[in-house]
């Protein structure tokens, strides 16, 4: 009886840490090309297509921004440059950095297998040692992933020079504004600051 309780107690751990990877951690990763001179970079500016631009396309293309989203990305973005010691001028003219971003998303789909458990034994009495496995139930669940992808490159060889990028499982229940403020600042958590180049 106490090794069917302690076996009762190991599985309801293991549906608690179960519930707790549903809730979706924001995965960063970053590359870096070794041979660019970040100490030669002051200023940076955007590049791509503007919010106008990007609208025409639609809502249902994989790539759609919406203007206030745009916005809250650039915003990130250079908040989080200039407290790098970066300075954000208008022209990619002027630029030593120009930086662009991207967002797709990704459908994806999840297998949970359980093993059960029996009591109904196939074997004597004696042999009986707690519960054992009668077989497993699964279970199917989709969901989409999101990333964000933020690209430097230096102006004059038109290289890319640094990317870095954020996944994270969507939810119904993320807020745009601090979803985007914390992928930014993970994905920027490694860009080399003035001060260190």
């Amino acid at each position: 009886m106490n090794r069917l309780r302690q076996l009762r107690s190991f599985l309801l751990a293991l549906g608690f840490i179960g519930l707790l990877a549903c809730v979706s951690p924001i995965r960063v990763h970053f590359d870096r090309d070794r041979a660019a001179d970040f100490s030669a970079y002051r200023t940076f500016a955007w590049v791509g297509p503007p919010p106008l631009a990007r609208a025409k396309q639609g809502s249902e293309t994989a790539s759609f921004v919406s203007a206030i989203d745009d916005q809250r990305i650039r915003r990130a973005v250079d908040q989080s440059l200039k407290s790098r010691g970066y300075r954000l001028v208008a022209s990619p003219a002027e630029a030593d950095l120009v930086v662009a971003y991207s967002v797709g998303s990704e459908e994806k789909v999840r297998v949970h297998e359980s093993p059960t458990m029996s009591t109904s034994y196939p074997y004597p009495v004696r042999y009986r040692y707690g519960a054992w496995y009668s077989g497993s139930t699964m279970r199917v669940q989709q969901y989409t992933e999101g990333t964000l992808t933020l690209e430097f490159y230096d102006r004059k060889t038109e290289q890319a020079v640094w990317v870095g990028w954020a996944s994270k499982r969507l939810s119904r229940r993320d807020d745009p504004q601090e979803l985007i403020s914390e992928s930014v600042s993970k994905i920027l958590a490694n860009f080399p600051a003035r001060s260190e180049t």
